[in-house]
């Protein structure tokens, strides 16, 4: 037996590797984000829509505030988060948490 080689080599060597692996295998791709912010910003404005009759706020302003939320919310998904929310079709409570401060932001200081 050669004994430069060690059978504990390898799973050093993996479990040193595997962060590195893992981070990889979790990146969100531009088309996800895009994905995401498309998606996200369509139900938004649907949701509104059902609000804006006789309320005086035109469609405009709520499709802009809406592609705001669904910007400042992309900068903070998960990519499990995508695959359920743009895949699946499911939507999460860890977005609605995260929809709740990306609202915040978008609407501070704004009348």
């Amino acid at each position: 037996m050669n004994k430069s080689f060690s059978p504990l080599r390898f799973p050093v060597l993996l479990a040193m590797l595997l962060p590195f692996a893992v981070v990889e295998a979790h990146v969100i791709s531009e088309e996800d984000h895009h994905a995401f912010e498309h998606k996200f910003a369509g139900m938004c404005v649907e949701k509104e829509k059902q609000t804006l009759k006789g309320s005086g706020v035109l469609l405009s302003e709520v499709e802009a505030v809406c592609d705001c939320i669904a910007k400042e919310e992309s900068k903070r998904i998960t990519i499990e988060e995508v695959r359920k929310f743009v895949r699946e079709g499911k939507y999460p409570a860890s977005l609605m948490m995260k929809s709740n401060a990306a609202t915040y932001a978008c609407i501070q200081g704004k009348p």
